[in-house]
């Protein structure tokens, strides 16, 4: 066979591998896409706030509830969730329920149910909150092999 017709078969092959695994997720993906969503629970739970961060890539982007203005990086993610001013705040409850996982290998999204509920101390006063919404998070793969959210929104109740 020669080499041009040897390497327009080999390029194919290829390319139509590519192809068949394009838009799935293996098994591992998924395990290790799940397990992210377990991570943020426990995290939060711990109130562990660089447990958190470290789930998310460096340019990740939180779109907060209610059209409120989209947090963009790690320094947005501080200020909206971890602002050096804000009263101490505890989760009492996180509950992530992903209802649908899709993607290929490289990008993948979640979405789903959540529960939270928490308590604030402001003045000496203890307040109690929470809400049930909705999620929708990217991901993105890292080099590592391991996946982290680039891109959260939630919604919840007004």
């Amino acid at each position: 066979m020669p080499v041009r017709k040897l390497l327009l078969v080999l390029s194919l092959s290829f390319f139509c591998a590519a192809i068949g695994s394009a838009g799935t997720l293996s098994a591992d993906d998924l395990a290790k896409i799940k397990r992210v969503h377990s991570k943020y629970e426990e995290a939060w739970l711990k109130g562990n706030a660089d447990a958190v961060r470290a789930l998310f890539t460096e340019d990740c982007v939180l779109l907060p509830p209610h059209g409120d203005t989209p947090r963009i990086g790690k320094k947005g993610l501080n200020d909206y969730w971890f602002p050096p001013d804000a009263p101490p705040t505890t989760i009492t409850k996180l509950v992530v329920t992903p209802t649908s996982i899709g993607g290929d290998g490289e990008i993948a999204y979640v979405w789903g149910t959540d529960e939270v509920a928490w308590t604030t101390v402001q003045n000496g006063k203890t307040t109690s909150a929470s809400h049930k919404g909705i999620f929708l998070n990217v991901l993105r793969k890292q080099p590592d092999g391991e996946w982290k959210m680039s891109h959260h929104m939630w919604d919840e109740p007004r």
